[in-house]
């Protein structure tokens, strides 16, 4: 498979469109030797950022629009997820309480816990009424 560095996609506001993007991402990973574990880890990340954006940062959104890049650089792999929902700023969610027995906690903000705790950088702006969010992920000599 050719190498791409670069993966730009379009999806509708919809849970199934996780799916279809999950295949692209992993044909990325494959065309650029990525690791089979930092694959996972993107396709994590864009199914909870994309339910959460569908479920709750959409809604009333007269033409609601996901963009989702992921690029390549020599050191590292970055994703951006544009949207034009409401604004939300997931790098100031407060952090889960991870201590306590699963069945006293209460539901939510695990899946955003995961996606900062595995991204080295994680990086919010709300311009032009869009949430950009952008995720840098290291990659070893060993993954180009």
């Amino acid at each position: 498979m050719a190498r791409m560095d670069e993966l730009r996609v379009s999806l509708s506001p919809r849970l199934s469109a996780v799916r279809g993007l999950a295949q692209m991402v992993e044909e990325f990973g494959d065309a650029n030797k990525l690791p089979d574990q930092q694959v996972y880890l993107i396709n994590l990340a864009l199914d909870e950022l994309i339910t959460n954006m569908v479920s709750y940062g959409l809604r009333g959104v007269a033409r609601p629009k996901i963009e989702v890049g992921l690029q390549v650089h020599e050191t590292s792999l970055i994703l951006s997820i544009v949207d034009n929902g409401q604004k939300f700023d997931p790098t100031e969610a407060t952090n889960p309480d991870v201590s306590s027995p699963v069945a006293e906690r209460p539901v939510g903000g695990l899946g955003l816990h995961l996606i900062k705790t595995f991204a080295d950088r994680m990086q919010y702006e709300y311009t032009g009424g869009k949430n950009r969010l952008t995720l840098e992920h290291d990659l070893t000599p060993e993954a180009r």
